[in-house]
């Protein structure tokens, strides 16, 4: 889930997509040197966390962090299943890759694809005994490679700071903004 929760934080820091009117002209609001800097150094702070942790659940335990990603959102539904648009709600991906990925994992034995009933074009989506124990193997080496990667390094009181930021960026509207902006323009 670490990986997707900063995908989204870095969609959703797209301070260079963000322009400021001037007159007719739109101007690109440049990042001094300083911003530019830390943009890079975010940027591949995440590729680096999120390389770690594909090739650590592939290689320990044949998992993609997206399937990890599915089978955490089913497990932690009440009922270890759930309807195909509400994972791709829940994981914030549009519904062609979410029913593609979960095509895959049905092939794999981890989900199960069951129609809806009383909703032909609805999908129910449930974890298998084998997803389960895919998932219970995977999930304390994950989580300790999550805090290696990103708590042990960080003090006290910098996850305040963060946590803080990162609110601020999730409750912005500022991607909803640049991507309504960018389709209005196509």
């Amino acid at each position: 889930m670490l990986v997707f929760f900063l995908v989204f934080f870095l969609g959703a820091l797209g301070i260079f997509l963000k322009r400021a009117k001037v007159g007719d002209m739109t101007t690109p609001r440049w990042l001094n040197t300083e911003e530019q800097q830390l943009w890079r150094m975010i940027l591949s702070a995440v590729r680096k966390m999120e390389r770690t942790l594909d090739d650590t659940l592939l290689e320990d335990h044949q998992l993609t962090t997206s399937e990890y990603a599915v089978l955490v959102t089913l497990s932690e539904s009440g009922e270890r299943e759930m309807r195909l648009r509400d994972i791709c709600q829940e994981l914030d991906w549009d519904r062609s890759r979410t029913s593609h990925q979960i095509t895959r994992m049905d092939k794999k034995g981890l989900v199960s694809k069951i129609k809806c009933a009383g909703d032909a074009r609805g999908v129910i989506v449930e974890i298998t005994p084998e997803g389960e124990r895919r998932l219970k193997d995977a999930v304390p080496a994950h989580v300790e490679t999550v805090r290696q990667l990103v708590f042990d390094p960080m003090e006290e009181h910098h996850m305040e700071g963060l946590r803080s930021y990162l609110t601020a960026v999730l409750n912005s509207n500022t991607c909803i903004e640049i991507n309504n902006q960018r389709a209005a323009e196509l």
